[in-house]
Formats: structure tokens, C-alpha cells, sequence
């Protein structure tokens, strides 16, 4: 009974957040049950504006790097797949 309330203590205090650099854990703002685990490699930025709170949770532990090499893997993605591949010479 201890760890089930030691696990659910820690679902609702802290994201566990995928990253292409690993896995971080990051206070919620404010406590609550849902984005327990959150994997944002492949956020783009309409994934980031359906979760602000995890947004605004990354900024207050620091932790910015993370919102900015998402936002410039999706961008990096677009234009890898919009623009035709270069030729090679």
C-alpha cells in the first residue's frame, strides 16, 4: 500500500518527460493526475499548444532547451519534407 501511494504521490507531483537527450522529470504546475508521461520528440507546435501547462512547467524548472530543440526538430522535419533532396556532386 506504501509504494501504490508513494507512485501515485509521484504521477501527481512530476511530468516524466521524453526528450531526444533523455528522460527528465519536471514538477507539474499545479499538481494533478494527467500528462503523468509526456514523449515530445515528435511534438510539433500545435502538439505544444494542447499542452500548455506542461509548457509553462518546463519554463519554471528551467528547462527551455527542451520547448526550443522540439520546436527545431519539427521545423528541421517540414522542411526536410517539403523541399525536394539536394543533388549530390
Amino acid at each position: 500500500m506504501f509504494a501504490g501511494a508513494a507512485l501515485l504521490h509521484a504521477a501527481t507531483t512530476y511530468h516524466l518527460v521524453r526528450a531526444a537527450d533523455g528522460i527528465h522529470f519536471v514538477p507539474k504546475q499545479p499538481p494533478r493526475l494527467a500528462e503523468t508521461y509526456v514523449d515530445i520528440r515528435g511534438f510539433t507546435m500545435n502538439d505544444w499548444a494542447g499542452h500548455t501547462q506542461l509548457a509553462s512547467a518546463l519554463v519554471q524548472a528551467n528547462q527551455q532547451q527542451l520547448l526550443n530543440n522540439s520546436a527545431t526538430g519539427a521545423i528541421q522535419q517540414t522542411i526536410n519534407q517539403t523541399l525536394p533532396e539536394w543533388p549530390k556532386n
